[in-house]
């Protein structure tokens, strides 16, 4: 079956201001969606939102033809979520917090090595977390998109904190994704960086 995500009527307020009003779209398998925007237009908000994290004012939110609110949990097994959080133990080393992912996400644990050294890691693996640098935070954080087999990604700002070569690497990651029949929504402020992108939603 083919895998679809459908966002209708999505509606979402912040205090009193609207961020987003009516907002509706449609992805399949082989789509790049991006969310583009100012800071504080609402760009995580509606990833959230999409998320199953955050609920809306009004809309439905369907995967695969049947709303979230009624199999959450299966949605849920489907999702990669990338936020600006890294969601490490800081005490941890990198290959302990991915091996001890494996075990909750049924990861395979022969994948991690090449999962670091593709993403330029292996010589840092044993380091703990907490001493490693933002750029080394957000590629080990990257290496869940490379673990996991979830058809729908949802990202934010996945390319912060990334030199060149490193945005490169993601590039590759992604583009495999999509190629591989993945669907994938992506909050970014660089649009441009994305020419495969199969439609941008803009926030003001």
């Amino acid at each position: 079956m083919s895998s679809q995500l459908t966002i209708e009527n999505l509606t979402l307020f912040r205090g009193d201001k609207c961020l987003f009003k009516n907002t509706s779209f449609t992805i399949t398998q082989g789509d790049l969606l991006l969310i583009t925007g100012p800071n504080g237009s609402g760009k995580t908000t509606m990833l959230r939102s999409i998320a199953g994290l955050v609920e809306p004012e009004t809309g439905i939110i369907s995967w695969n033809h049947k709303s979230i609110s009624v199999d959450r949990q299966t949605y849920h097994e489907n999702i990669s979520w990338i936020s600006h959080k890294h969601g490490f133990k800081g005490g941890l080393s990198i290959i302990e917090n991915l091996e001890f992912e494996a075990h909750l996400y049924n990861y395979s644990f022969n994948r991690i090595d090449d999962a670091l050294e593709r993403l330029s890691l292996s010589l840092n693996k044993n380091i703990p977390f907490k001493c490693l640098s933002a750029g080394q935070k957000r590629r080990a954080s990257l290496a869940r998109l490379i673990l996991n087999k979830n058809v729908l990604w949802l990202l934010d700002e996945p390319t912060s904190n990334l030199d060149a070569h490193a945005q490169d690497i993601f590039k590759e990651i992604l583009n495999e994704h999509i190629i591989n029949k993945g669907l994938c929504v992506l909050a970014t402020h660089h649009p441009e960086a994305f020419e495969d992108s199969t439609s941008i939603i803009e926030l003001s």
